[in-house]
């Protein structure tokens, strides 16, 4: 028994999607008295991380990285919402504390460029990093929405950073975008809105922020797969019918930014030579 446990545990699909959507959705449920239901994506992350990562921090590669900013993002996000919640720098905090992330982590990969190409590089990573933060800020008192573009960019970059040859990148963001699926899928049950904040926002922008920016640089994603990502939180800001149920307002939004979140995927399967249009 206990073996057929841990064969079925070590299963990739288990590992980033099961088991992290299962997490996400109890402690969606638990925390949601505390209005913290946006810990739902740390959640299912840290799941998944325990499942599949080594513990070992001695030498960090850029991988090892991201998982260590996602542990320390799981402590502080919750921190902002309780105690910088209405503090008006709070945003600038945010955008600095994510530039600075960028360039701590993908230091040693620009250092072995030219001077020339690091500088493009590091500029147009940390511009990305940055129009993500603050347009997923904007979501963050729109619960339904953050939830769509959580689950867009979580799938999307996973799938994007599969293709592009790192299982383990894209088991991780997978892992963040069931965590954001199960957050969506409370709010369908419960037929009302679950906290929001940056609780949720957060954790969505530097993991699948830093995710995508690995995947181009290890997994070689096309550079313009990254604007495209960014069209997914831009795309729920649009306006729709006071009138509308939060149902009929995800019935649009959803079908959208999954179809956004699913570009840069295909075309790296296109040019794979794997899908002929």
């Amino acid at each position: 028994m206990n073996q057929i446990t841990n064969e079925l545990l070590a299963h990739p699909v288990v590992q980033s999607i099961a088991v992290p959507f299962f997490v996400a959705l109890v402690t969606a449920k638990l925390f949601s008295y505390l209005r913290l239901s946006g810990l739902a994506v740390v959640a299912g992350f840290c799941a998944t991380v325990f499942l599949i990562a080594d513990f070992n921090f001695e030498s960090l590669s850029i991988v090892k990285k991201i998982i260590l900013l996602g542990l320390v993002v799981a402590v502080v996000s919750p921190i902002l919402d309780l105690l910088l919640g209405n503090w008006r720098f709070t945003r600038y905090l945010i955008l600095s504390a994510c530039a600075a992330t960028v360039l701590w982590i993908f230091l040693p990969v620009l250092e072995q460029k030219e001077m020339l190409e690091a500088a493009i590089y590091a500029v147009a990573m940390v511009s990305f990093i940055l129009c993500l933060a603050v347009l997923m800020d904007h979501l963050r008192t729109k619960p339904m929405c953050a939830g769509s573009a959580g689950m867009s960019l979580g799938l999307g970059v996973g799938a994007s950073a599969l293709l592009g040859a790192s299982a383990l990148l894209g088991q991780l963001s997978f892992a963040v975008g069931m965590g954001a699926s199960a957050y969506v899928l409370l709010q369908l049950l419960n037929g009302k809105p679950l906290s929001c904040g940056r609780t949720f926002t957060v954790p969505i922008t530097v993991l699948c922020g830093l995710v995508a920016l690995s995947a181009l640089i290890l997994a070689k994603l096309p550079w313009y797969c990254l604007p495209v990502l960014l069209i997914v939180p831009l795309v729920t800001m649009m306006p729709l019918p006071e009138s509308w149920s939060q149902h009929h307002k995800l019935i649009v939004l959803l079908p959208l930014t999954l179809m956004i979140g699913a570009i840069p995927a295909i075309l790296i399967w296109y040019e794979s030579g794997g899908l002929i249009l």
